[in-house]
């Protein structure tokens, strides 16, 4: 029963996660391949701001003695060494294909953007790879480092002050992120009409807004005593799974309550993206992007085949690197890590390569695709 309630408690915290990405328009491919090519930043501001925000309330949790007694003490995922890279590598080049990550290609399925399904068949595909090359990723030297490097830790400074000024240079990030926001000049986000209750309901949420929530829901689940990564989520589903059926993947040897509330949080972004989207009224059944149907993969066929290798090198990426773009850097640049650091910087680097060199010369197609893509929700 007490496992049960773990479980629960995913379900929960995934689930308002999964609202709150579907409302800000992170789950859009359009936002995503904007933000890769540098002309829209709405995501990069709304992660900035939960960083900002999940930051400032552990350093104050810190300053003010309480961080024990409230259980918010972020967890510090570890600096891997040459795995970050190599993660990093395949990572980006994935997400700037597909324009999703693990989370958000979750969410899209349950927002009804059902091609991103083959993108969930490649993450589970993906895990289980990984789990059997695992041992030769240690044995080659690619895995194995393991040290929990952390930026106060290196600096010699306390850890809560550090965060609070860390919390407020995102902030300035996000507001200098936004004044240069080239999607202003391009029309983007034009200010809806109607009640504003209407636009809470269905229209798409600010970033500042949102990203409040974000980081809450984070520090939330770091005083559940647990950490908020989409891509440990999803190792942790397909593990449970595993045992379920008899055949246990060797990286996850045992269930425990951990294991079901980061399957849990996975499992919870479908109905959270779901309810969102139809309540916005933007669920449609499978509308492909238009922009990734016009400009990089015109056949359906080739699409599928896209997102689910796209789906394959995310799951490897994020298992060799260490995070994705929730775990290795909404959620892990608050505590200040080092490795995460390094995988974020790695892979938002790559993808701005990947998704350039994707749209290159094709720039004007993207943008001639942006009206239709905001009639689909895409």
């Amino acid at each position: 029963m007490e496992h049960m309630s773990h479980l629960i408690m995913g379900l929960i915290t995934g689930a308002l996660f999964g609202i709150v990405l579907h409302k800000v328009g992170a789950i859009r491919y359009s936002r995503v391949e904007g933000m890769l090519l540098l002309r829209d930043l709405k995501i990069m501001k709304f992660a900035f701001i939960a960083i900002a925000t999940a930051s400032i309330i552990y350093g104050l949790a810190d300053i003010f003695g309480i961080a024990e007694q409230t259980n918010l003490l972020p967890r510090i995922m570890p600096y891997l060494g040459i795995a970050h890279l190599v993660g990093g590598f395949m990572f980006g080049i994935a997400m700037a294909s597909a324009g999703f990550c693990p989370g958000t290609c979750v969410a899209r399925v349950g927002a009804g953007k059902f091609i991103s399904a083959a993108g969930v068949i490649g993450l589970i595909l993906g895990i289980v790879i990984y789990a059997q090359i695992q041992p030769w990723l240690v044995e080659v030297g690619i895995l194995g480092t393991r040290e929990k490097i952390t930026l106060y830790g290196v600096l010699g400074l306390p850890y809560g002050p550090l965060a609070v000024v860390w919390g407020v240079l995102f902030i300035v990030f996000a507001l200098l992120a936004d004044w240069l926001d080239p999607a202003k000049k391009l029309g983007y986000d034009q200010p809806s009409e109607g009640s504003l209750i209407g636009k809470i309901i269905r229209g798409e949420w600010h970033w500042a807004i949102s990203g409040i929530l974000a980081g809450s829901i984070i520090a939330w689940a770091t005083a559940q005593g647990e950490y908020l990564g989409f891509s440990g989520g999803a190792l942790a589903f397909v593990g449970w799974i595993s045992h379920l059926i008899g055949h246990p993947l060797p990286v996850v040897p045992k269930i425990n309550e951990t294991i079901l509330w980061h399957a849990g949080l996975i499992i919870g972004v479908l109905p959270g993206a779901f309810l969102s989207a139809i309540i916005s009224g933007t669920f449609k059944f499978d509308p492909v992007p238009p922009a990734f149907a016009k400009s990089v993969a015109p056949f359906p066929w080739v699409r599928l085949i896209l997102v689910f290798f796209a789906g394959i090198f995310l799951a490897l990426g994020a298992m060799i690197g260490g995070g994705c773009t929730t775990g290795a850097f909404i959620s892990a640049y608050p505590t200040l890590s080092v490795g995460s650091m390094a995988m974020s910087a790695t892979y938002f680097v790559v993808g701005v390569l990947t998704a350039n060199l994707i749209y290159f010369g094709r720039w004007s197609k993207f943008l001639q695709a942006k009206k239709e893509s905001d009639e689909v929700y895409d």
